[in-house]
């Protein structure tokens, strides 16, 4: 095991007890919070990951009776809100808000500079779990995935898709159906999911792989979603076949979200946000609204959240030798 790997095992393992346990902070944890906490979200307004965070930044905040503040840091897969959270003081004042892109794939395809969940970050918890839709803009000629793919072949070069940054799922998902579909397609990244879907809708992009929080849009007419990662088809869309019914398969990457926080703060003020994100995540509110953007909500254990970035951070980096898929800056 490396060094890292030795400190962010340490850390989990003193957490899981204290969790387990029920142990109370000591008397400089039980005054926390004193001040505002800062939820960094490395993604624009607007996307499924800031909407989630406000969500529980709203509940946390009558939980602690302090103000918690979300903070937008767009940019590079997530990378650079990741770094900004990472450089912060391990006092409990700052989270990291981020999803399977910043903290698995982002990091894995990013050979050079990039943070490292397991050296640079604490788990708090994994607070959801959700399904992608695979969109194009309702002008767009194709009513099925077999319409966009027998395009791409017949015009091949003219196929583009958005996605929400470099190493983001939603790039990992691209390649993927390329690979699955044996077409080819231009990636364009963009800064932020909304900004991506706007550029779909208008037409300047060809599809988009994207979270359920646009559902909206697809209800509106705006989209057209034509697939569903997974291997069931969502409630809220029963007439919208998985990739498996449409006869694609290997086009699916589990999209989760969750808390993390600097490695060195305290075991027991780590505990106690555990303790008071869980409870935000068990209110009715915070049920209706998950249901509502079509996640499944999940408040796992410190252990059990780094077992999925271990587990998850191998499949992409499998996905990536074999579709030489990398970043090299």
């Amino acid at each position: 095991m490396t060094h890292a790997g030795s400190l962010f095992g340490m850390c989990i393992k003193g957490l899981s007890i204290a969790v387990m346990l029920g142990i109370t902070a000591p008397a400089f944890a039980d005054d926390y919070p004193t001040k505002a906490v800062t939820i960094i979200v490395p993604f624009p307004p607007g996307g499924s990951t800031d909407v989630q965070a406000r969500l529980v930044a709203k509940g946390l905040a009558e939980r602690l009776g302090k103000p918690v503040v979300v903070d937008n840091r767009p940019g590079a897969g997530g990378s650079i809100g990741a770094k900004v959270a990472a450089s912060a003081a391990p006092d409990g004042y700052t989270m990291l808000f981020a999803s399977t892109s910043s903290l698995v794939s982002e990091p894995v395809l990013r050979a050079k500079g990039n943070i490292d969940v397991l050296r640079d970050f604490a788990p708090i918890t994994q607070i959801t779990d959700m399904p992608f839709l695979f969109v194009v803009s309702l002008s767009s000629p194709a009513h099925t995935l077999a319409d966009v793919v027998d395009r791409a072949r017949k015009r091949p070069g003219e196929a583009t898709y958005a996605s929400w940054g470099n190493g983001s799922v939603g790039h990992i998902l691209g390649e993927m159906f390329k690979i699955s579909t044996k077409t080819d397609a231009l990636h364009v990244p963009y800064k932020g999911e909304a900004l991506g879907v706007t550029d779909v809708i208008g037409g300047q992009v060809s599809m988009m792989f994207v979270t359920p929080v646009n559902m909206p849009h697809i209800r509106g007419g705006k989209l057209r979603a034509l697939a569903v990662t997974g291997d069931k088809r969502l409630g809220v869309l029963p007439d919208v076949p998985t990739f498996i019914e449409s006869g694609f398969r290997g086009i699916d990457l589990p999209m989760w979200f969750g808390f993390v926080i600097p490695l060195k703060t305290p075991p027991e003020i780590i505990a106690r946000l555990h303790k008071e994100i869980t409870g935000v995540l068990r209110s009715p509110e915070f049920s209706r609204a998950a249901e509502g953007l079509g996640v499944t909500v999940v408040g796992s254990s410190p252990t059990e959240f780094t077992q999925r970035v271990r587990v998850d951070s191998a499949l992409v980096a499998d996905l990536a030798r074999v579709a030489n898929l990398r970043m090299d800056n």
